[in-house]
């Protein structure tokens, strides 16, 4: 079940729909805050109070990539560094069962998707997403993919970590609404500024780095790709866009996770 609020939205030709303007609402969650999808639209899961905020993807220019090769998407991942080679991850997208391929069709239907701040636990142990937590880390990949899958154990929608398309478009939207500058985003970074990157907003990237599951290439090699921020040897941080290859199994204190939700077309 998906709750709408009753407004009229106009459609052009484009893949993605302008519903962005009027965020949908999953069954079990409630409105909190965000009068206008400019400027933070958040829901509560009336279970945990766990916010997630809607990423308007819709409004986006389309110069993302689903396949690596075509840049002609709103939703996808982006070649924030041009002159690196190795720099865009991969992520297959193809076939109905493919959870990728169905978020597409669930971003172009509703204009966009839900995203958690940085994942911490309740006193339960339980996956939550509340802002100002310490977040969850000392988790390896397989670890955060399962936490994150069974974040929302709903039938008639569900959740997953971050695709790096997801990552990506995120960090567009904050680009192009201005809340960020592009070199913001792609050089060395002020963690605890960006941390709190405008008021309203849930997300708190900067604070930590995050597991997704786009793959990170170097050279002929594929690991899962560590993004985001991280303080390095010599005492400086890497960007948000940053994008590491990571051995599946490591644990560190400054790798955590976040969650997307799916919202299945109804």
């Amino acid at each position: 079940m998906i709750i709408r609020r009753n407004v009229v939205v106009s459609e052009d030709d484009n893949r993605y729909s302008k519903k962005f303007v009027n965020p949908v609402i999953p069954d079990g969650y409630r409105h909190v805050t965000g009068t206008d999808w400019k400027t933070g639209f958040q829901i509560e899961r009336i279970t945990d109070g766990s916010l997630f905020e809607f990423v308007p993807v819709g409004c986006l220019k389309s110069n993302g990539t689903l396949d690596g090769t075509n840049f002609n998407e709103k939703f996808g991942r982006r070649r924030f560094y041009p002159d690196n080679s190795d720099e865009l991850g991969e992520e297959p997208i193809h076939g109905t069962m493919n959870l990728l391929w169905n978020q597409l069709q669930s971003v172009r239907e509703y204009g966009g998707f839900y995203v958690s701040c940085a994942i911490s636990r309740s006193k339960a142990l339980k996956p939550i997403s509340i802002p100002g937590r310490q977040p969850w880390t000392m988790v390896d990949f397989d670890h955060a993919m399962y936490l994150a899958r069974n974040f929302e154990p709903k039938k008639d929608f569900s959740s997953h970590l971050l695709f790096g398309a997801e990552y990506d478009s995120i960090l567009e939207w904050l680009i192009e609404s201005g809340k960020m500058t592009s070199q913001e985003v792609t050089e060395q970074c002020d963690c605890i500024s960006y941390g709190r990157i405008y008021d309203g907003n849930i997300m708190g990237f900067g604070t930590i780095a995050e597991w997704t599951q786009e793959k990170a290439i170097k050279g002929t090699k594929a690991k899962p790709a560590v993004r985001g921020t991280t303080l390095k040897m010599d005492g400086t941080t890497n960007p948000l866009a940053w994008r590491q290859e990571t051995q599946k199994y490591i644990k560190r204190p400054y790798i955590g996770f976040r969650v997307a939700l799916f919202i299945p077309i109804v």
